[in-house]
C-alpha cells in the first residue's frame, strides 16, 4: 500500500540549509539533453554558493539518469553472465560436434557403402545434418521444460527486502530465441563432422576401416574441440572462484560495529502527535525501558539512520578556529539517536567516551569517527575541539569521543566523516526512527513481545521493517551473491558437460 502527502516545512526547517536528506527527482523538458541540465544545475549551484557561502560554498550538483541511480552499472554484470551462459552453450555445442565427429568416424564403413551405392555428397551431408538437428531440437525442448525451474531458482535468490523479479518469464521472445539457438547450433556444429565424414574418398575410407586408431584431420578437429571445452570450463571455474573470493573479502571487511545478534525495526512517529520534544523523548525512553526488560535483551536504542541503510543523510559542518582545506565540502554523515545507541551496536571506542545520559540535556556534545579525526587532527587528539553542524547560528558541539569508522554507506563506498549526536540536543530535526535491539536469545522470538511493548506505549503506533542486521548486510551484497551463485552454477554445469564430452569422445576413440 502506497500513498503520497505533500512535504511541509516550517520556517525553522527552511533555515536548515546544511541538512542534506532529500532526494530530488526531475523530468527533463522536451528537447533538453542531460548535459544541458547538468550545465544549468551547475550554474544554480554556483549562484547559491555566492548567496549562501556558509553552507553552499563547497557544494555542487550531480545529475544522473534514474535508471543508473536505481540499477547502477548492471550492464557489465549482465554481459559477464551472458558470456558465462555463452561458454556453457559453446561447451555443449563442442560436445555435440565432438560426439558427432566420433560417431561419424565410427560409421565410416557405412558411409563408404553409401558412396559405393551412389550416394552423393549433399545427400550424406543432409542426412548427418538432420541427425544433428534432431539432437539439438530435442535438447532445446528439454531445456525449455526445465526453464520454469530455473526461473523459480532465480526468484529464490532475491532476498525478502527486494521486489520479486516480475520480468523473469518465458514469453514469446524467449521461446523464439531458444528455438533459433537450438536450430542454429544443430546446423553449425553438425556441419563440420558431416563434411569431414564425406570428404574422404571411398578407397581411403575402406582402407581406414580396418584400423583401430583414429587419425588425420578428424583427430585434430576432435582434439581441438576437447581443448576448447576444457579451456572454457576452466575459465568459468576461475571466474566463479574469483567471485567467491570477492564476496568473502567483502564479508571480511571491518564494519566498525558488531552486527551479530542485532534486531532492527522502524517506528516512524507522526509529527503532529509527537510535535513536542518531551513527548517524543518520552516515547523513546518508555519503549527502550520496556524492551530492555524483556528476557535475553542486553540493550536497546533508537537512531535516525541504520548502518547500510543510506549512503547520505549528511550535514554541513564548520570547525571552530580552523578553516576547511580547499576542495573540502565540509559535509559529514550525521546520525542522531538515544544515548545508548553506539554501545548497543557495538561501536569500538578509539579515544574519549561514548554518548550517555549526561549528554541528553547537558552542553552540546558530539562523537566523531576516525576518518573525521584523522582528516583534521592527524597525529593529535580530536577531543575538546568544537564543531558546528547545520545553520550558521547552530550551537558549537564539543567532541567527547572518537569511534572506529562504522561503514554506514555499505561495503564498497569510501568512508566519509561521520558524527553521532544525542537526539535530545538536536531538536526536532534528525528524528530517530529505527529501534535497535541486542539480544542473546532468538531474535525472531523477540518480535511479538517488542510489538506488545510498543503497543503498550502507543496503541496506534505501527511497527515496520522488522529485520536483523544480518539481513540488512545481505541486501548490500545481494547483486554479488546472485552473480556468484549464477556463475558458480554455470561453472559447475560447464565442468559436468566437459566431463561428459571427454568421456564420450574417449569412449569412441578407444
Amino acid at each position: 500500500v502506497d500513498f503520497w502527502t505533500p512535504a511541509a516545512f516550517t520556517p525553522a526547517d527552511r533555515a536548515q540549509r546544511g541538512s542534506h536528506f532529500l532526494n530530488v527527482v526531475a523530468r527533463l523538458a522536451p528537447g533538453v539533453s542531460l548535459e544541458q541540465a547538468r550545465s544549468d544545475m551547475a550554474s544554480i549551484a554556483a549562484r547559491l554558493s555566492v548567496e549562501y557561502p556558509d553552507t553552499n560554498e563547497r557544494l555542487g550538483s550531480a545529475l544522473v539518469p534514474v535508471s543508473d541511480d536505481v540499477l547502477g552499472d548492471t550492464r557489465l554484470e549482465l554481459l559477464a553472465l551472458m558470456a558465462a551462459a555463452a561458454c556453457v552453450l559453446l561447451i555443449a555445442c563442442a560436445n555435440l560436434a565432438g560426439l558427432l565427429l566420433s560417431r561419424a568416424v565410427a560409421r565410416r564403413s557405412e558411409m563408404a557403402v553409401r558412396v559405393a551405392l551412389g550416394a552423393s555428397t549433399p545427400r550424406l551431408v543432409r542426412q548427418l545434418l538432420v541427425e544433428g538437428l534432431v539432437l539439438s531440437t530435442v535438447g532445446g525442448a528439454l531445456g525449455l521444460m526445465l526453464a520454469p525451474v530455473g526461473v523459480a531458482v532465480l526468484e529464490g535468490l532475491v532476498p525478502a527486502g527486494l521486489p520479486p523479479l516480475t520480468l523473469s518469464r518465458l514469453d514469446a521472445r524467449v521461446l523464439s530465441f531458444a528455438a533459433v539457438a537450438s536450430v542454429a547450433t544443430g546446423v553449425l556444429f553438425s556441419l563440420i563432422p558431416a563434411l569431414q565424414a564425406v570428404r574422404s574418398s571411398q578407397a581411403d575410407t575402406l582402407h581406414q576401416s580396418g584400423r583401430s586408431g583414429i587419425g588425420g584431420r578428424r583427430t585434430f578437429t576432435r582434439d581441438a574441440l576437447v581443448v576448447a571445452q576444457v579451456a572454457a570450463a576452466l575459465v568459468l571455474l576461475a571466474a566463479a572462484g574469483l567471485m567467491i573470493r570477492t564476496l568473502g573479502n567483502l564479508r571480511a571487511t571491518d564494519l566498525g560495529f558488531d552486527p551479530t545478534a542485532l534486531l532492527t525495526m522502524q517506528t516512524s512517529l507522526p509529527p503532529a502527535k509527537y510535535q513536542e520534544l518531551a513527548v517524543r523523548l518520552g516515547f523513546y525512553q518508555r519503549v527502550i525501558d520496556g524492551v530492555e526488560g524483556l528476557p535475553g535483551v542486553e540493550a536497546a536504542a533508537y537512531v535516525s539512520t541504520l548502518p547500510f541503510m543510506s549512503i547520505g543523510n549528511t550535514n554541513g559542518y564548520r570547525i571552530e578556529g580552523q578553516a576547511l582545506p580547499p576542495g573540502d565540502a565540509g559535509d559529514a554523515l550525521f546520525r542522531s539517536g538515544t544515548p545508548g545507541y553506539l554501545s548497543t551496536i557495538g561501536a569500538r571506542l578509539v579515544e574519549g567516551r561514548l554518548l550517555d545520559e549526561r549528554d541528553q540535556r547537558g552542553p552540546p556534545t558530539i562523537v566523531i569517527n576516525e576518518t573525521f579525526a584523522t582528516r583534521y587532527w592527524p597525529g593529535q587528539t580530536a577531543l575538546g575541539h568544537r564543531l558546528r553542524f547545520g545553520a550558521p547560528d547552530a550551537p558549537w558541539r564539543t567532541i567527547v569521543g572518537v569511534v572506529r569508522d562504522v561503514r554506514e554507506r555499505g561495503y564498497e563506498l569510501e568512508m566519509k566523516p561521520g558524527a553521532y549526536a544525542v537526539f535530545g540536543q538536536v531538536g526536532t530535526a534528525w528524528t530517530p526512527e529505527y529501534l535497535v535491539v541486542r539480544s542473546t536469545s532468538d531474535l525472531s522470538a523477540l518480535v511479538p513481545p517488542i510489538r506488545q511493548v510498543v503497543a503498550g506505549v502507543d496503541a496506534e503506533q505501527p511497527v515496520a521493517l522488522v529485520r536483523t542486521m544480518g539481513e540488512i548486510l545481505d541486501l548490500n551484497v545481494v547483486d554479488r551473491r546472485q552473480q556468484t551463485v549464477l556463475l558458480g552454477t554455470f561453472a559447475s554445469l560447464a565442468l559436468l558437460l566437459t566431463a561428459i564430452g571427454l568421456f564420450g569422445v574417449l569412449s569412441y576413440a578407444v
